[in-house]
């Protein structure tokens, strides 16, 4: 082994690549690729962060929690993963019309969790407003504030008369003040209460901490809801409380209190089809978006940055600008795309849906084969393809299994179309004997499929100009995907091509299910 080699295989080797969900990643501080998010979240007027899924929401709904104390900032950070959804979607209140109907325990939910912070607060102003809400947060919570999204959602009651909160302290009557606790059997009482007590309190507040409440993982149950259609109008409601309660404070001159919530674009898109006043939250949102789409955003692209920090993080010596290079050397690794010489950069990110995600787990998987063989060149890159392209096919399988109930027969399906692009025609007239298995009509599929990124379209042009050099005209390719633009649509006009990605991940699982 040639000394340059033995380098690249010692030092991968060394790199904490961390973990794919930022959520959970011990270490995310070490590393975060932090993009002016306190300034663009907290400081500017956005309520709503949307990005694919694997576009790191949790791991900046983490860190603006971590970056709270340096910034005098009580933050409640609210996770939807083990949350009661089912219970939530029979708490519709009557008095409001589709899609608004969750709006009155969404509404309380938030304003708990305002009174919660205020009464925390060290340095609260004891006032009039401040007594009442301990008051009622002693009342119906005691001591135990942690969860209250969850407590609210179990404890809250549906009847013919509304909805009530049924208080659960065991505390008696005189603990609570008097106004609130008359008013408990019904909800819209109680956030009318808690609005004006929050809002008059926060206009008067002479201390210098902020008070902010983010909503994450509102989509991780989203499969397994056997209600679809009422998820939607619950996200629509919150989504609706949100943009009122922050409005209202910012009419109010209330800068350092707000709401924020994190949702999986498609989902934030998809809302306009059951409610056309979403328009107005578009100012409102924040995308994140890491795709690579032209020649000039491969100049020090933010994914690159992403690996960059890990590895500079993890091996000091290593100029973070050059990071990856420096790792993945393309001289020495020598990886080849079709018979052409590419970098190893572009050869990854071409494989991946352009997520950090995916880059990060490749670069684990390229690690896992590192240390298995103590190699690093094309063959090593090659076969950690092979793993990184099962767990991309797995994962893109977690999402499609609601949808289409027959998996295997959908990838043998795939497989038939072939690793090339493929024109409407050949797609229908292969899908004929794979419909009626399948249960969804070619073009629904197709649909389906380009909006999961498993499919894109493909447009071979050729332009007007001649290279004066070689003598010949050039023609280029166009993609058109949800991966470069979470916005597109499905053109059925254009040649199809399955996900390089996933492509191999397909033709890896046959292969190793007929082995």
């Amino acid at each position: 082994m040639r000394g340059i080699e033995k380098y690249l295989v010692e030092n991968i080797q060394k790199v904490d690549f961390g973990d794919i969900d930022g959520l959970y990643d011990a270490n995310l501080e070490k590393y975060f690729l932090d993009d002016n998010y306190w300034q663009k979240i907290i400081e500017e007027n956005t309520f709503y962060i949307i990005g694919r899924k694997g576009t790191g929401k949790s791991a900046i709904y983490k860190w603006i929690q971590t970056q709270s104390v340096i910034h005098g900032c009580l933050i409640s950070n609210l996770s939807f993963k083990t949350f009661p959804f089912e219970k939530l979607l029979k708490l519709s209140d009557d008095n409001f019309s589709k899609p608004n109907q969750y709006q009155s325990i969404w509404n309380n939910i938030i304003l708990s969790e305002f009174a919660s912070l205020i009464v925390r607060d060290e340095l609260a102003t004891i006032n009039d407003e401040f007594k009442e809400m301990k008051s009622y947060v002693d009342y119906v919570f005691g001591e135990d504030l942690v969860d209250l999204h969850k407590q609210i959602t179990t404890i809250a009651d549906k009847s013919s008369t509304g909805i009530s909160i049924k208080y659960v302290t065991g505390q008696t009557e005189k603990s609570c003040n008097k106004t609130l606790n008359d008013e408990l059997d019904n909800i819209t009482k109680i956030n009318r209460r808690l609005e004006n007590l929050i809002i008059n309190y926060l206009i008067k507040y002479s201390g210098s901490n902020r008070f902010i409440i983010q909503f994450d993982q509102l989509d991780d149950n989203y499969n397994q809801l056997q209600d679809f259609n009422n998820y939607h109008q619950a996200i629509i409601s919150l989504f609706k409380v949100i943009y009122d309660i922050n409005q209202t404070f910012r009419s109010k001159n209330i800068k350092d209190s707000k709401v924020i919530a994190y949702l999986r674009s498609d989902i934030f898109y998809s809302i306009n089809a059951f409610d056309s006043e979403s328009a107005r939250w578009d100012r409102y949102k924040l995308n994140l978006n890491w795709s690579i789409v032209n020649k000039d955003d491969w100049q020090n692209p933010r994914l690159i940055q992403v690996i960059n920090k890990r590895i500079s993080s993890s091996i000091r010596s290593i100029d973070e600008r050059n990071a990856f290079s420096t790792i993945f050397d393309s001289k020495v690794i020598r990886m080849e795309d079709n018979g052409r010489p590419i970098n190893i950069f572009k050869y990854l990110i071409h494989r991946t849906f352009h997520r950090p995600r995916d880059l990060v787990q490749f670069c684990i998987k390229i690690q896992d084969e590192v240390k298995s063989t103590g190699n690093l060149y094309h063959r090593t890159v090659n076969n950690a393809e092979k793993e990184y392209s099962l767990w991309l096919l797995s994962e893109v399988e977690n999402e499609i299994g609601v949808k289409v109930k027959r998996i295997d027969t959908l990838y043998e399906f795939l497989r038939l179309m072939g690793s090339q692009s493929f024109p409407l025609t050949a797609f229908k007239s292969q899908f004929k004997n794979f419909e009626d298995k399948i249960e969804m009509e070619a073009e629904e599929l197709l649909k389906y499929l380009y909006s999961m990124a498993i499919i894109h379209n493909v447009n071979y042009t050729t332009n007007n100009t001649y290279d004066y050099k070689n003598r010949y005209k050039k023609g280029y390719t166009e993609y058109f995907s949800v991966i470069r633009n979470d916005r597109s649509t499905f053109n059925r006009d254009l040649k199809i091509q399955i996900h390089p990605g996933f492509w191999k991940g397909l033709h890896t699982s046959n292969y190793s299910n007929r082995r």
